[in-house]
C-alpha cells in the first residue's frame, strides 16, 4: 500500500502553507478527525471574522483543481469541527434563558415550601450528581468519529468516574453531616441512601428534576446541536466540572454556614440563590460562549 498524505496549516491563510504529512492511506483515514480537530482550532484562533463555510472555501481553492481526495476529506472533517456560531452573541442564547428558569425552582421553594439551608444545599448537591453523569456522556461522545481518541476514553472516563464520584461523595457526606442533623447522617462514605431519604422527605425531587432537566437541555443544545461534540477536548471535558463546583459550591457551603448561623432568614437564603445563579451564569457562558 503507497504512503498517501494529509495536509495541515502551519500560518497565514488557510490554505497556502499547506504541509503534507505522509503515511499509508489507512493510517491517515484513522487519524483525519484528529488532524482535523487540532486545524479548525488552529484556524478558529488565527481567522476569528472568517465563517466556517469561508475558510472551507479557501483551503479548497488554495488546494486547486487537481487536489486529492483525501485532502478534500480533511478538508469538510475541518470545516464541520470549526464554530459556526459567534463566540459572544448579542442576545442571550436560549440556553441561558433556561439554567436562570431552573434555578428560580429553588427560589420558590425558600418563598413558598417554607425551605431551610438543609434542603436548598442538598438540592444543589444533587445537581452535582447530575453534571458529573452529563459530563461522562460528554466524554462519551466527543468526536465519535476519531477512532483514535476512543483510546483515550477507555481510560479517561472510568477514571473521572473514580475521581469525581469520590470528590462528590466526599461533598456530599459533608452537607449531610453539617445541615441535615441525625436523621440524616450519612452511612460511611456513601450519601445516596441519607440523600434520597431526604429528598423524599422534603419533596426535593420536582426541583431536582427540574434542575436536571436544564442540564440535559444544555448538553442537547450546546454539545450536539451547537457542534460542541466535534471539537471537544477530552482532557478539558475532564477537568471542566471541578472548577464549577469547587467555586460554586465552596461559596454556596460559607454562605450556608452563614444562613444557618443566623437562623435560616428567607433574605439570607435568597441571597444565596442569587449568588449561586450568578456564579452558575458566569461559568455557563465561560464554557459555552468564551471568546
Amino acid at each position: 500500500m503507497s504512503p498517501t498524505g494529509l495536509p495541515s496549516p502551519t500560518s497565514g491563510s488557510p490554505g497556502k502553507q499547506i504541509t503534507t504529512v505522509q503515511g499509508p492511506p489507512w493510517l491517515l483515514k484513522l487519524l483525519t478527525p484528529l488532524f482535523a480537530r487540532h486545524i479548525a482550532e488552529q484556524l478558529s484562533k488565527k481567522h476569528p471574522g472568517m465563517s466556517p463555510e469561508e475558510i472551507g472555501a479557501m483551503m479548497r481553492a488554495d488546494l486547486g483543481p487537481d487536489a486529492r481526495e483525501d485532502h478534500l476529506r480533511l478538508v469538510d472533517a475541518v470545516v464541520a469541527r470549526l464554530p459556526h456560531e459567534k463566540p459572544l452573541p448579542q442576545e442571550k442564547p436560549v440556553s441561558v434563558w433556561v439554567l436562570v428558569a431552573a434555578n428560580i425552582v429553588p427560589l420558590i421553594g425558600v418563598l413558598f415550601w417554607g425551605w431551610d439551608v438543609f434542603p436548598l444545599l442538598l438540592v444543589f448537591w444533587m445537581e452535582n450528581v447530575v453534571i458529573g453523569v452529563l459530563n461522562v456522556l460528554k466524554m462519551l461522545c466527543a468526536d465519535p468519529a476519531d477512532a483514535a481518541l476512543w483510546a483515550g476514553k477507555l481510560f479517561m472516563v472510568p477514571f473521572f468516574c473514580v475521581h469525581y464520584g469520590m470528590f462528590t461523595a466526599g461533598h456530599g457526606v459533608l452537607v449531610l453531616g453539617l445541615f441535615g442533623g441525625k436523621g440524616f447522617q450519612p452511612t460511611g462514605f456513601s450519601p445516596l441512601e441519607s440523600a434520597s431519604r431526604a429528598a423524599s422527605e422534603y419533596g426535593l425531587w420536582l426541583p431536582i428534576a427540574v434542575l436536571a432537566a436544564s442540564h440535559l437541555f444544555s448538553f442537547l443544545w450546546n454539545h450536539f446541536y451547537r457542534g460542541e461534540f466535534r471539537r471537544a477536548s477530552l482532557a478539558e471535558l475532564m477537568m471542566k466540572p471541578y472548577g464549577r463546583i469547587i467555586v460554586l459550591h465552596l461559596t454556596v457551603l460559607l454562605g450556608g454556614f452563614g444562613a444557618m448561623a443566623l437562623g435560616s432568614p428567607v433574605w439570607a437564603l435568597v441571597l444565596l440563590i442569587a449568588l449561586k445563579i450568578g456564579l452558575d451564569l458566569k461559568a455557563h457562558v465561560k464554557e459555552h460562549f468564551k471568546p
